[in-house]
């Protein structure tokens, strides 16, 4: 069980009924306690990820893939919509709406809700246990307490604060979804995220902790909170203390984990507009769940009026498959342009002919809206995992290290593959000049490109900031970026993959340790050349890395 909580009032909740506790550290750098509760048949993972929507539902996501999970328990706080659903009270979602889909017209608003249901299986539970001790891990609070309400009735979920019940956004779910009595920012996210596995059963667990009024701030400085989230906590425990694995492979392994999610008050004053706060996004008739990643896999950009966005997606209609990834992408103009500057939307879309020249990445959509144009490419699942394939990220080395000859190995043949395809790129005179860690996808079966780059924008000074920026890209420099430019990315990438670290201005000649080959070294040397017409071209230095491959492979294992 992996319990996440946005803030510490509920990580404390549900922290104070673990025992046998010790920490584990997801692949993206998410931190959980892992322990057990007594009593219960489950293991309990437990982590604090803060409180936005996004990053409950991209945390839910990894830690369902990570430890195979059953079941997903969303659980939280949340504020009332009905008169009868006191503070302190809990609500289990038999449904979940997601409120803010419709239509626009003169008309009006239409509604056109996204609707999660309970299962059969999960619904059945909730209604045992409200019958049968549904306290029974409930904490005594220092001050006698009321046993809290329990209510097994709708919600609704959306991306606006409700501050007040004479809102345009309250009325609006009291006139379309007039059922719901509790509304809350974050639970059909991760309902989004658990519906990706078919086998994974979700459940939101939602204790009240104000009345979707100004009053907010001062039942919180009251306590609200961390009452709500006290019972929310125990009535989950109550839950699981029932639920009993179903797979095969889960009763061969009893104590395997189901995913808990303990997410706070899902009542901040986000933006919208970002994908930083959206787990889902829609383009067209198609929707996409967001993956958590290194900070370059889900990223915002503001560049004067345009703003450009990216992340690694997975297509909600192909929920219950393996794979179904993309690289997803978009460009949003926030005003027409003069007929001399160039378009970004327009390069794009010029993008994805690139992709269907050079045959990949493949182009799962285009898609241009008024002034937003949305590009998602196919980006390869690990055949073994059934996860988004790693990228070069996830192979180099953090910090000098001892050099690995296999590890070292699938960098050299990623690179070599990378090269391959530049050089073809090179022939009609484009460069990518935006390599990085990130952007080489190293696949088991052939390491790829996630996209093409720069190669659709007008080279200029100043462009692809950071660690590995060619020495013509940066400022002052008399020379045009171009294809040379590639060459030293890649000589880079293979720097970091042997040192530790990128270049840097001014570093002392590589001096090869006794597990590099030389014809690395040479390589390597010839690539980082500061003047561009000086190092060899994409498919000199493939010839270089293919030799390499040759040596690491028969080069003597270190002792």
């Amino acid at each position: 069980m992996v319990v996440l909580t946005a803030l510490q009032v509920e990580y404390e909740a549900v922290r104070r009924h673990l025992t046998d506790v010790e920490e584990i550290e997801l692949p993206h750098g998410t931190r959980l306690e892992v322990g057990v509760v007594p009593g219960l048949d489950w293991q309990v993972a437990l982590a604090e990820t803060g409180p936005t929507n996004t990053r409950a539902a991209l945390v839910a996501q990894s830690a369902i893939e990570r430890f195979d999970a059953e079941a997903v328990f969303f659980v939280g706080v949340a504020g009332s919509l009905k008169d009868d659903v006191q503070l302190g009270d809990v609500v289990v979602a038999s449904k979940i709406y997601g409120y803010q889909g419709g239509r626009e017209s003169p008309n009006g608003f239409s509604a056109r809700p996204a609707l999660v249901e309970t299962s059969h299986r999960v619904d059945q539970l909730v209604r045992s246990a409200r019958r049968d001790e549904p306290w029974a891990h409930l904490v005594p609070a220092p001050d006698p307490a009321v046993r809290p309400g329990l209510h097994f009735e709708p919600i609704a979920a959306g991306d606006v604060l409700i501050g007040s019940r004479d809102s345009e956004t309250f009325h609006r779910i009291r006139r379309h979804y007039n059922d719901a009595v509790a509304v809350d920012m974050e639970s059909h996210g991760v309902a989004q995220a658990a519906r990706m596995h078919g086998a994974v059963e979700m459940l939101a667990i939602r204790g009240i902790s104000d009345f979707a009024d100004p009053d907010k701030a001062t039942a919180d400085a009251k306590g609200s909170q961390r009452t709500a989230s006290r019972h929310a906590a125990a009535f989950a425990l109550r839950i699981l203390r029932d639920l009993r694995p179903t797979g095969p492979a889960r009763r061969e392994r009893p104590g395997h984990p189901a995913v808990l999610l303990v997410s706070g008050p899902g009542r901040e004053d986000t933006d919208t507009a970002g994908w930083e706060k959206r787990p889902v996004v829609a383009v067209g008739d198609q929707e996409y769940l967001l993956y958590e990643g290194p900070e370059d896999l889900l990223r915002e950009t503001r560049d004067g009026d345009v703003v450009r966005r990216q992340a690694v997606a997975r297509r909600t209609s192909d929920r219950g498959s393996r794979g179904s990834y993309v690289w997803l992408r978009q460009v949003e103009r926030g005003r027409p342009l003069p007929e001399a500057e160039p378009d970004p939307l327009a390069a794009l879309e010029r993008e994805a002919g690139l992709c269907e020249r050079h045959g990949g990445p493949g182009v799962v959509q285009v898609s241009r809206r008024g002034n937003t144009t949305t590009l998602a490419l196919a980006w390869p699942a690990d055949r073994t995992s059934g996860r988004p394939s790693e990228t070069l990220y996830d192979l180099l080395p953090a910090a000098p290290v001892r050099t690995d000859p296999l590890r070292l190995l699938t960098i050299v043949q990623s690179l070599a593959a990378v090269a391959q395809f530049l050089g073809a790129l090179h022939d009609e005179g484009l460069s990518h000049r935006a390599l990085r860690p990130t952007a080489v996808i190293a696949n088991r079966q052939r390491a790829s490109l996630r996209d093409f780059g720069l190669a659709t924008a007008a080279p200029r000074r100043g462009e692809h900031p950071g660690p590995y920026q060619a020495p013509e890209q940066r400022h002052g420099s008399v020379t045009r970026p171009g294809p040379a430019t590639d060459v030293y990315q890649l000589g880079a990438l293979l720097r970091h993959a042997l040192t530790g670290r990128p270049p840097t201005p001014g570093m002392p000649p590589f001096r090869p340790p006794g597990a590099v080959p030389d014809s690395l070294a040479r390589a390597l040397s010839g690539a980082l050349r500061q003047d561009p017409a000086a190092r060899p071209d994409a498919r000199g230095l493939r010839r270089h890395l293919l030799a390499a491959t040759r040596e690491l492979r028969s080069f003597p294992p270190q002792r």
